[in-house]
C-alpha cells in the first residue's frame, strides 16, 4: 500500500514538476522549491518530534486506551502551540525572511502563506500520525493519497494561470485542502475523538514526547537549512540559472525517493517500537530493511540514470538539459543517503540521541562547507559532490553509532 501511495504521488509530483518548469523556468522552480522548504522546516521544527513520538509509542499503549489519548492530546498540544508560535514570526518578520529567502523583500505575502500553511500541516501531521500509530494504514494511504491528487488539481490551475504567485498559493492551497481532506475523512465512528485531540496535557507524556525533540528538531532545521544555503550560495557564487539546474537535479531525487521513503515510513517505526525490547529481531529486522532500501534506491537510481537524457526533458523541459551531467554522481549521493536515512530511523526509536544530534550537525555544516569549496572551481558539479561527501559521512557514522546493535552476532 505504502508503494501504491508512493508510485501516484510520484506521477503527481513530476506532472507539477512539469508544470513548474514550462510556466516558470528554472528561477520559477527554485523559488517555489523555496517556499515549500520554509514550510517544511517550520513543520519539522513544531511538529515532527511530536509526530515521531505518537508513530514511536502508540504501539506500547496498545492495551491502554486512556494513556495512549493523553499521549496524543499532549503532543497535538505541544505541536499546535509551537506552529503558532513559528507563524507569528514568520508574520512579525515577513520582509526579512522574504529577503533571505526568495532574495527580494518584494515576496512578504508568500511568506504570509507559509505561516498559514504551517499551521494547517502542523495539525494534519497530528492526525495522521495517530492513524499511523493505531496501524490504521489503510486511512493513512486514502487519506495521503487523496490529498497528493486533490493538490495537484488545486496547484496546477493556480500556477498556469497565476505564475509565480499562483505557484504560491497553489502550494499553500494544497497543504489546506489535504487537511481537510483529513478531517473528512476522521468523522464518525473511530478510535480517534477530534474534540479530545487538542485538550489535555500529561507531565509523564510530554516527558516522552519532548525526549524526541533534540534529536527531531536537529534534522528538521538543518538539513532544510542547508538545502536552502546551498541553493543561495549556488545563486550568489554562479548565477540563478545554474541554481535552477542544481535544483532540478535535486528535485527529481526528492520525487524519486518518496517511492522508498513513503513505503518504509508507513510501517518501519511502529515496527521499530514493536522490537525495542527484543534485540535480536530488532537487529534481522533492520538489516532485512537496510539491505531493501538500499537496493531499490539503486535499482531506481540507476534506471533513471541510463535514462537521463529522456527523463529529464520530460519531466521538466530543454531548459534544463545542463541537469542531465549532474545526474549520474547525485544519483550515487542518493543510495548513499538513504542508507544513512535508514539507519536514523533507527537512532531515533532507540533514542540515540548523542549519536543522532552529532550526524544531523555535521553532516548539513559538511554540505555546506564542501560546497562552498567546490563551487568556485567546479561549478554546480561541486554541489553535487558535496552531496556525495555528505552522504557517504551520513552513512559511516550511522554504522558507528549503531556498531553494537549490528554488529555484535558478527564479533561474537
Amino acid at each position: 500500500m505504502g508503494a501504491a501511495q508512493a508510485v501516484i504521488r510520484l506521477i503527481c509530483s513530476f506532472i507539477s514538476i512539469k508544470l513548474t518548469a514550462a510556466y516558470l523556468g528554472p528561477s520559477g522552480l527554485a523559488l517555489v522549491a523555496q517556499f515549500n522548504n520554509l514550510v517544511t522546516l517550520g513543520q519539522g521544527l513544531a511538529g515532527s518530534a511530536a509526530n515521531t513520538a505518537i508513530v514511536r509509542l502508540t504501539p506500547e499503549l496498545a492495551e491502554d486506551p486512556d494513556r495512549r489519548q493523553v499521549l496524543w492530546a499532549t503532543a497535538a498540544r505541544i505541536a499546535s502551540l509551537l506552529a503558532l508560535g513559528f507563524a507569528l514570526l514568520l508574520v512579525l518578520f515577513s520582509e526579512f525572511i522574504s529577503q533571505r529567502a526568495f532574495g527580494d523583500a518584494g515576496h512578504w505575502g508568500a511568506v504570509m502563506l507559509c505561516a498559514g500553511s504551517l499551521l494547517v500541516v502542523v495539525v494534519n501531521g497530528i492526525l495522521l500520525s495517530v492513524l499511523n500509530g493505531l496501524g490504521d494504514i489503510t486511512r493513512v494511504v486514502r487519506f495521503n493519497v487523496a490529498a497528493t491528487v486533490a493538490g495537484l488539481l488545486v496547484f496546477a490551475p493556480a500556477c498556469v494561470w497565476g505564475g509565480l504567485q499562483g505557484g504560491f498559493v497553489g502550494s499553500a492551497l494544497a497543504y489546506t485542502v489535504a487537511l481537510l481532506i483529513s478531517v473528512v475523512g476522521l468523522r464518525g465512528p473511530s478510535k480517534i475523538s477530534l474534540s479530545r485531540l487538542f485538550n489535555g496535557y500529561d507531565s509523564e507524556a510530554a516527558r516522552r514526547v519532548w525526549a524526541f525533540f533534540p534529536m527531531l528538531i536537529a534534522h528538521a532545521t538543518l538539513s532544510p537549512l542547508s538545502t536552502m544555503v546551498v541553493r543561495d550560495t549556488i545563486m550568489n557564487t554562479l548565477d540563478t540559472q545554474s541554481a535552477g539546474l542544481w535544483q532540478a537535479a535535486w528535485r527529481l531525487s526528492e520525487v524519486y525517493l518518496t517511492v522508498v521513503t513513503t513505503s518504509v515510513s508507513l510501517y518501519f517505526m511502529p515496527r521499530l517500537g514493536e522490537l525495542a525490547a527484543r534485540p535480536a529481531e530488532l537487529r534481522r529486522e533492520v538489516w532485512r530493511t537496510l539491505a531493501t532500501v538500499t537496493l531499490v534506491t539503486a535499482l531506481i537510481a540507476t534506471a533513471i540514470g541510463l535514462l537521463r537524457q529522456w527523463v529529464v526533458p520530460m519531466v521538466f523541459s530543454r531548459e534544463f538539459a545542463g541537469a542531465q551531467a549532474l545526474m549520474p554522481l547525485q544519483l550515487f549521493g542518493d543510495v548513499l543517503r538513504m542508507a544513512g536515512w535508514t539507519l536514523g530511523f533507527v537512532l531515533v526509536a532507540l533514542v540515540r540521541t548523542r549519536w543522532y544530534l552529532a550526524i544531523e550537525v555535521a553532516v548539513p555544516l559538511l554540505f555546506v562547507l564542501a560546497v562552498n569549496l567546490l563551487i568556485p572551481e567546479q561549478g554546480v558539479m561541486g554541489a553535487v559532490a558535496a552531496y556525495v561527501l555528505a552522504s557517504g559521512v551520513h552513512l559511516l557514522m550511522g554504522l558507528t553509532g549503531l556498531r553494537k546493535l549490528l554488529f555484535r552476532q558478527l564479533s561474537a
